[in-house]
């Protein structure tokens, strides 16, 4: 992307706000560092989730998830994808400008405040009379919105400097602070679902005011900047439509399910869907990693080799994650959840499969959008998840859940299959630049995971 005559002399004028971005940065640290921040992530869910369950029961679970459950929904389709707008802007320039950090802070908080404001006048409507006791602690949770915003834009611009350091530590903070409000709630004896919700809202308070006090010096002096708002605006709404398509499609089996299956057959595939969900974080470094990697290449050849390298690897991670859930699977669903489980095993398999396929797609699209190329993401996500609406319905009429598991594998396999397409007929990409069983493939990813570990421990002894 080329910049305008206006932008080039707003970028030479205006003093810099933070650090100049780095032109290039270490693969192997970045992946070091949001392997880590995806480890504590799943640890802390795990922590969390159980002593949430423990000590509020199933019901009290279930009225924290009535409270929490529009903001953070909202959160992954009401961003509008600023932070990768950011982190894109970023990636581009040499030196950051001081509007550009400013502008992106205020319009996360603007984009919050009034989304908060509209989910807290339409909640009566959502909440049925059960659970109108849970309205006052409904609204005040809305506050989640601009706090949430604010924290993610910022990392955005700590993701196109290649700073995934800091990046992953204010990801993995907000469940640190939130073990940590349980921990004194359960020994202070308030234990209630709206505590819970105040510890989730207090950790994502905390880590956006130190978020933002990074920033400060740039955002109290500097007013937003209308040209810079329209090019974020108009950028993350180019990244916005491929990231609802593809919602939609990773949502849309159980919308069929619920729909049409019996409340049993649920409750089996809700089993399945979350152990395999447990491995999709394999993909969560290269996402953020790759994306970075490919928008700071100006270069489109260039950018295209770099988006290769890393869905390479990719392969090979998500894969190999992929093949150690599903040996385990049996063995899983027997000891957390019981034999009256087991016919949850071949759903599962097929839903490991449709995760992985997922994985490999999301780092090849979030790579193509990197490199100005987001349509095809809104194409293949559509179109595979018309084939999924189309098969999965009568599949899960015939075959029941296993029916429905086998539409949703093949729409993730259609999906990855049109972007793999389109990189090999549309961009002229080579087809052996994207296939990772090889040798020198095999040797990268072991180099990278040898440092990857090493590096984790000895942040571990350092500390």
């Amino acid at each position: 992307m080329m910049a305008t005559p206006n932008d080039a002399i707003a970028l030479a004028e205006e003093p810099v706000a933070v650090q100049p971005a780095p032109a290039r940065f270490s693969t192997r640290r970045a992946y070091a560092q949001t392997f880590a921040a995806t480890a504590a992530i799943r640890c802390l869910g795990v922590v969390s989730g159980v002593m949430a369950a423990r000590l509020l029961g199933p019901t009290g679970r279930g009225e924290l998830a009535v409270i929490i459950f529009l903001p953070m929904l909202l959160v992954t389709l009401g961003g509008l994808e600023l932070p990768r707008s950011l982190a894109y802007e970023v990636s581009r320039v040499d030196e950051i400008p001081r509007s550009l950090i400013a502008t992106s802070f205020w319009l996360a908080i603007g984009l919050g405040i009034v989304q908060a404001l509209l989910l807290a006048v339409l909640l009566p409507l959502y909440l049925t009379a059960d659970k109108l006791h849970l309205l006052t602690a409904s609204r005040w949770f809305m506050v989640y919105l601009p706090a949430a915003y604010i924290t993610a834009t910022l990392m955005g611009s700590d993701q196109g400097r290649g700073r995934f350091g800091r990046f992953s530590v204010m990801l993995s903070l907000p469940g640190v602070f939130y073990v940590v409000a349980i921990l004194v709630a359960w020994a202070t004896g308030h234990v209630s679902p709206p505590i819970f919700a105040a510890g989730v809202l207090a950790g994502t308070l905390i880590v956006a005011g130190v978020r933002t006090q990074m920033d400060w010096e740039a955002i109290s002096s500097t007013l937003p900047d209308w040209t810079t708002t329209q090019r974020l605006l108009r950028r993350g709404l180019s990244f916005y439509l491929p990231t609802v398509a593809s919602f939609a499609l990773w949502r849309a089996d159980m919308f069929i399910l619920v729909r049409i299956a019996p409340t049993a057959a649920i409750g089996l595939y809700a089993v399945a869907q979350a152990i395999a969900l447990g491995q999709i974080g394999a993909a969560n470094p290269f996402v953020q990693v790759g994306f970075s990697a490919v928008a700071g290449e100006t270069e489109p050849r260039k950018a295209l080799q770099t988006l290769a390298r890393h869905f390479r690897l990719a392969q090979l991670a998500v894969i190999s994650i992929g093949l150690l859930a599903a040996a385990v699977t049996p063995w899983l669903i027997r000891l957390m959840f019981g034999a009256q489980f087991n016919g949850a095993v071949t759903t599962t398999y097929l839903l490991i499969g449709a995760t992985v396929l997922c994985g490999m797609e999301q780092v090849l699209e979030q790579g193509l959008r990197a490199a100005d190329h987001p349509r095809p993401g809104i194409v293949s996500n559509l179109l595979g998840l018309a084939l999924l609406i189309g098969l999965g319905i009568p599949a899960c009429l015939h075959y029941g859940i296993a029916g429905l598991a086998s539409a949703t594998l093949a729409a993730q396999l259609l999906n990855l299959v049109i972007l793999i397409g389109f990189c090999v007929v549309g961009l002229k990409m080579p087809a052996k630049d994207l296939w990772a069983f090889d040798a020198s493939a095999f040797n990268e990813l072991g180099t990278l995971v040898r440092s990857s570990i090493k590096r984790m421990f000895q942040l571990r002894i350092g500390n």
